[in-house]
């Protein structure tokens, strides 16, 4: 169990219309959501910073970031749920979505740009900053836009690995396990 206990339900009418634009109409709330939404300004906070509408990314380029971020932050909680809602349709096979549990990051599972792509996120995991290197390589394959939305990415899921990690929520039924994905 959290270590804040869950908003129950019957949901107030803005929080439940707020679970069903993201979850789908009548489908339980992740128990991330459930649990931020007990404080209104925590929900509201999260919900603004939220980078899933799109933007300057492919959908795999995106969920290669997140991935990466709450592997290396061992969060198994949300690396879980995107891979069991996203992977697929990233076009992210078995192999690549184990690869993205592996340390250190080994080049040969991925093209140019996704090894600039995944450094990055390792070099702000490790250090929060990209050396001049790091940057120009970054910089060979994306633009200012997508640029920033990488460092964004990777921050807010750092956010988020902390919020699960911290408040030790319990793995979602039906999410990927790191053990599944693990020689």
């Amino acid at each position: 169990m959290s270590r804040i206990t869950p908003l129950q339900e019957p949901y107030p009418a803005e929080i439940r219309a707020a679970f069903d634009r993201i979850m789908g109409a009548g489908v339980p709330p992740l128990v991330l959501f459930s649990t931020l939404a007990t404080s209104e300004r925590a929900w509201r906070k999260f919900g603004a910073g939220s980078l899933l509408e799109g933007g300057p990314l492919t959908l795999r380029q995106r969920e290669l970031v997140i991935d990466r971020v709450c592997a290396r932050s061992g969060c198994e909680y949300e690396w879980g749920v995107h891979v069991r809602v996203f992977a697929q349709a990233a076009g992210l096979s078995r192999d690549e979505v184990a690869a993205t549990l592996e340390q250190p990051l080994r080049a040969e599972h991925w093209s140019a740009e996704e090894g600039a792509l995944l450094a990055a996120v390792d070099a702000l995991h490790e250090r929060a900053t990209l050396s001049e290197a790091e940057f120009a390589d970054l910089r060979a394959h994306f633009d200012e836009a997508q640029v920033l939305e990488v460092l964004m990415l990777a921050g807010f899921y750092r956010t988020v690995a902390y919020l699960a990690n911290g408040l030790d929520l319990p793995l979602e039924a039906s999410a990927a396990r790191f053990s599944d994905y693990r020689g």
